[in-house]
């Protein structure tokens, strides 16, 4: 993992705790603006996941991780309609952020780890585990950051729409 790699991870990680973070009113934007940030970065990563072997094995397990952590980290977050003005809110504190540091962190210094520590390791579970390449590693990684990322999203949304009443779905949601 490049320096370019790091700070990009980093800044993305940052960008979701500060937009997810304090007491806010939920609107749509602000329900699917991590995901997109998330999704641009999938696009750049994700020119050809491979699948062969235990590729697609290892990309759905760390699926499944990030989204079990988008459940943890929507657990996190309170979801309940404001008394003074109705409006939905979402409440985030240091226990989600620090969920979020310590993901994305892991994963970060996982990859600076295997790169520079542990490459003998890594090529020894690859090999057993029938992972291909340094690319499958780098899907796998990138699926459980869009899992989590839109897991989160998922929970939050249902426990909003939960919240309103059906006509006012649409309101509630407005950007």
């Amino acid at each position: 993992m490049n320096t370019t790699e790091i700070v990009t991870f980093a800044g993305l990680a940052t960008f979701i705790i500060a937009t997810q973070m304090g007491r806010r009113r939920l609107t749509l934007r602000r329900l699917l603006l991590p995901f997109v940030a998330v999704v641009l970065v999938g696009y750049h990563y994700l020119q050809g996941v491979p699948t062969v072997g235990g590729d697609l094995d290892f990309e759905v397990t760390l699926s499944l991780a990030g989204a079990l952590c988008g459940i943890l980290a929507a657990g996190f977050m309170d979801v309940e309609r404001d008394d003074q003005t109705g409006s939905i809110v979402t409440e985030a504190g240091i226990t989600y952020a620090a969920l979020w540091a310590i993901v994305f962190g892991g994963r970060l210094a996982f990859a600076w780890a295997a790169s520079n520590l542990w490459s003998h390791q890594v090529a020894q579970f690859s090999i057993q585990h029938q992972i291909t390449s340094s690319a499958a590693w780098t899907a796998a990684f990138v699926f459980m950051a869009l899992s989590m990322v839109l897991t989160r999203t998922l929970v939050v949304a249902v426990r909003a729409l939960l919240l309103v009443r059906p006509s006012t779905v649409g309101s509630a949601l407005e950007s």
